[in-house]
């Protein structure tokens, strides 16, 4: 199964974290004052990248539909339809031009992103149509709120980490987001996922008609 290059940097640099910076596992448990910091290094690191790779692989997907839009107009991607639907349903109103302001909003909301909680995954994924596994959602959440106690709170108030349980933790959503790259990247191309909601009835309209009026601004 392929992986985009974007997963293919991540991975690479989460391993290289792992040498500089994950203590070795003591079968005692015990762990001094360093080894806590270091750990707690490690930890905040995988964080950005795993923020930085769910950033970055979105917003390339999304700006390779816009732009071959731009390029023929009349080839018109699931993505850049559930994009533009998503955001006429904001303002009531349909025209030609909802392409290109849809695409600036979500490309500012990406680019203004901080963290990977649900919220976030939300914010990524609902205006495109694509659905995240639930279990990968769930432990990036769950990661990205350790994150944050680490990043603000005082060391004397945390529970000291265990490096076997991090790497785990780090390691299963690593191999969560490589099936992830592999789906997204389906649904670039095909438009299509099990997972999917369906946020638009399509019985309801003419879709033919309702795509050239939306999209050419052709009736």
């Amino acid at each position: 199964m392929a992986v985009s290059h974007t997963y293919t940097t991540t991975f690479a640099r989460i391993h290289q974290l792992e040498a500089h910076l994950l203590p070795p596992i003591n079968p005692m448990g015990t762990y001094t004052d360093k080894d806590q910091d270091l750990l707690r290094a490690y930890c905040l690191l995988c964080h950005a990248e795993f923020e930085a790779y769910l950033e970055g692989i979105t917003l390339q997907v999304v700006t390779r539909a816009y732009n071959k839009w731009l390029t023929d107009k009349s080839v018109i991607s699931p993505i850049i339809f559930q994009l533009a639907y998503n955001f006429a349903s904001k303002i009531k109103d349909v025209p030609y031009s909802l392409v290109v302001k849809s695409y600036l909003e979500y490309k500012k909301s990406i680019e203004g992103n901080h963290g990977i909680k649900e919220n976030n995954l939300s914010n990524f994924f609902r205006p495109i149509g694509f659905e995240m596994d639930s279990l990968l959602k769930a432990t990036l959440h769950n990661f990205g709120g350790a994150r944050g106690e680490i990043a603000h709170t005082s060391f004397s108030t945390q529970q000291p980490l265990d490096p076997a349980t991090e790497k785990a933790n780090v390691v299963q959503i690593l191999n969560g987001l490589r099936l992830f790259d592999d789906e997204l990247d389906v649904y670039e191309s095909l438009g299509t996922l099990s997972r999917s909601p369906k946020s638009m009835q399509w019985s309801k309209f003419n879709l033919l008609q309702r795509i050239k009026i939306l999209f050419t601004g052709q009736t």
